[in-house]
This record gives C-alpha cells, sequence and structure tokens, in this order.
C-alpha cells in the first residue's frame, strides 16, 4: 500500500512518506534480506537509547537488539519471531517482549513486524513501542489487587472474631448470669427475714442488669439476628430500642457479610447520634440499592448542625472510618435548625482499607 502510495505521488510521496517515519511516535525501523538494519527512525533510535541512526544502520538486527533473553538466556535468531517474516512473507504480531538498548538495559515492547520488498529480495519493517507505562499500570492493578485480597480477608476474620465473641458472651457469661437469677429466685421461696430477702432481690435486679449489658456488649460487637437474618431483621429490632421513634425502610435481601455489618453500624451509630445530639422527634432509616452500590440514608428532624467534616464530632470521623474501610463513602448534611441527613455509599463488593478499625 505504502509502495503504491510512492509511486503514484512520485517524489512527493516519497516525501511524504520519509515525513510520516521521521514525525510518528512509533518506532519504526527495516531490515534487509540478511536482517541488517536499512532505517531507523527517530522514536525507534530513542527508545532503544542511540545517539543517532549512524549507529544501527548496517548492524545485524537480532545480534544487536534482541540476542538474549531478560534472564540472560542467550535467544537463537532461529527462534526469534522478530525478523521472521523475512523468510516466511507472513506479518506477525508479538504483545510483549525485550528489546536490548545500547546500553545493555532490557526494554519491554510490543511489535509488529511485516515482509517489505528490498531490491528484490525480501526484508522486513517492524513497528514497535515501549510498554513500560502499561506494565508499570499493570503491575500496580496486580498489587492492588492482591492488597484488596488480603485486606479483605483480615477485616473478614475480624468480623469473625466478633461474632465468635458474641457466641461467647451469649453462651457463656450470660448464660451463667441467668442460671444466678434462677438460683437466686428459688432461694426466695424458701423462709428468709426482710434484710436477707432484700439483699437477694438486689442481687437479682443487679445480675439482669448485667445481663442487659452483654446483651449490649453482644450486639455491638455482631449482633446474632444480623447474622441469621439479615440487615432488615437487625435494624429494625435496633430501632425497636431506640428512645426515638424511627420509621424503617430497608431490603429483605441479603448482601455480603462485610456489606450487612458495615450498614448495620453504620446506623447504629447514626441513631445514637439522633438520640444523644439531635434534640429530635423522629427519624428514618432508609436502604436502598443503588448498583454498584448500597445506599444507607439516616435523617431526623432535629437541631442539626452535626460535623459534616471529617474528624468533626458527633461520631461522624468514626462513621468516616468505617465506611472507608470498606471503599465506600459518606455524606453528611445538618444545617441548623433543619435536621441531619446522612448518606452512605457502600460498594456490594467491598474494597477494604487496611488503615481504618472496623
Amino acid at each position: 500500500m505504502v509502495e503504491g502510495l510512492v509511486t503514484r505521488l512520485g517524489s512527493d510521496g516519497q516525501e511524504l512518506l520519509d515525513a510520516l517515519l521521521q514525525s510518528t511516535a512509533e518506532a519504526v525501523y527495516a531490515v534487509d534480506h540478511a536482517g541488517r538494519v536499512l532505517f531507523a527512525n527517530p522514536a525507534a533510535v530513542s527508545t532503544l537509547g542511540f545517539a543517532s541512526e549512524g549507529e544501527l544502520i548496517g548492524c545485524p538486527s537480532h545480534a544487536t537488539i534482541h540476542h538474549s533473553h531478560p534472564d540472560g538466556r542467550p535467544f537463537p535468531e532461529s527462534e526469534c519471531p522478530l525478523l521472521r517474516p523475512r523468510v516466511t512473507g507472513v506479518s506477525v504480531r508479538v504483545e510483549e517482549d525485550w528489546f536490548i538498548g545500547r546500553d545493555g538495559t532490557f526494554v519491554p515492547v510490543a511489535y509488529s513486524s511485516a515482509p517489505v520488498s528490498v531490491a528484490g529480495q525480501r526484508g522486513a519493517v517492524v513497528v514497535f513501542h515501549d510498554i513500560s507505562e502499561q506494565r508499570r499500570a499493570e503491575a500496580d492493578r496486580r498489587r492492588a489487587q492482591a492488597l484488596h485480597a488480603s485486606r479483605a480477608r483480615i477485616v473478614e476474620a475480624a468480623l469473625e472474631e466478633r461474632r465468635r465473641l458474641g457466641r461467647d458472651l451469649h453462651d457463656g457469661a450470660q448464660q451463667r448470669l441467668v442460671n444466678v437469677i434462677v438460683a437466686l429466685q428459688a432461694a426466695t421461696s424458701g423462709e428468709l427475714d426482710g434484710d436477707a430477702r432484700r439483699a437477694i432481690t438486689d442481687a437479682i435486679e443487679e445480675t439482669q442488669r448485667a445481663i442487659g449489658d452483654l446483651r449490649d456488649l453482644g450486639a455491638g460487637l455482631h449482633p446474632s439476628v444480623l447474622t441469621h437474618r439479615g440487615l432488615r431483621a437487625a435494624i429494625t429490632s435496633l430501632t425497636a430500642r431506640t428512645p426515638v421513634p424511627v420509621g424503617v425502610d430497608v431490603p429483605t435481601a441479603r448482601f455480603e457479610a462485610l456489606v450487612e455489618s458495615t450498614a448495620y453500624f453504620v446506623v447504629a451509630e447514626a441513631l445514637a447520634n439522633v438520640a444523644k445530639h439531635a434534640q429530635a422527634s423522629e427519624a428514618t432509616v432508609r436502604i436502598t440499592v443503588e448498583p454498584p452500590s448500597l445506599a444507607v440514608a439516616v435523617t431526623d428532624d432535629g437541631r442539626g448542625g452535626a460535623a459534616g467534616e471529617v474528624g468533626g464530632g458527633s461520631g461522624v470521623a468514626g462513621l468516616h472510618d468505617r465506611v472507608a474501610a470498606v471503599g465506600g463513602r459518606l455524606s453528611v448534611r445538618s444545617p441548623i435548625g433543619h435536621g441531619t441527613r446522612l448518606l452512605a455509599w457502600l460498594p456490594l463488593e467491598p474494597v477494604v482499607s487496611l488503615d481504618v478499625e472496623v
């Protein structure tokens, strides 16, 4: 095609071709039937680290820039696809290979090699480019994936440990305290003077308060209802204990455990802030699926003025950290006198971070 263009345009065509080869960002060089370099454009000279085209002209291409593998093994010319079109007449394309620069360093490249007629014999023209940036980007992507997978395993392990502690509290200490109450209640059925009966009654009440504390602690670690019945049931149970009336709109669908856990604790912290600081008469929890995220909204009609900046008060910094831990984002709008609206977007496939506590 190029030869046809040159033929049709005559000297103008040759000038056009020369200008294209000199100005293109793609590195181009050509070899004769013996594999000797006939031409190298400025991009080729620069990519390989040579001072000028003259340092390449007449050099055997394979022995100059393609004679070894990066690990030091020799690369026999007979196995090299680069100049094969001289023999087969068939173009080749290689997505990743290595050329050797003037200073001996290896340059990662992708190239195409096509046959070309040179003085009645078959040579080849090679177009290549440095893929160092692509390789670095791909390596960064692989490292990020590996890091994300590692972080996910760590966070999942932390969540499982919380679940285990919750089960241990429920099945261990809490159950033993229940047994204590039963024993104390049995003791009150006998003959007791007033002081003894009051002491036992006080002990029963204190034990019941301890059981309540353990239940709250277990729920703070990881509520069993979240594990067994899902996000809607857990948030319904949570809002039933909130001193402010709360409307709930939460899907019945189950989500990945880390997503459910994060959404639950975001709602729990937000409602705790409402109860402590907002002076609200009502609140609303609404959770919707907005691919690729789960959107969590907690609103109230309180006094507003909650800190919306990261690191602000009212627990906002902790909420931001929890959401950021799974690769999500958090927004708080709280104009004074007009209530607060907290929005969190949680990736349905969380990307977790190690530098925050979950």
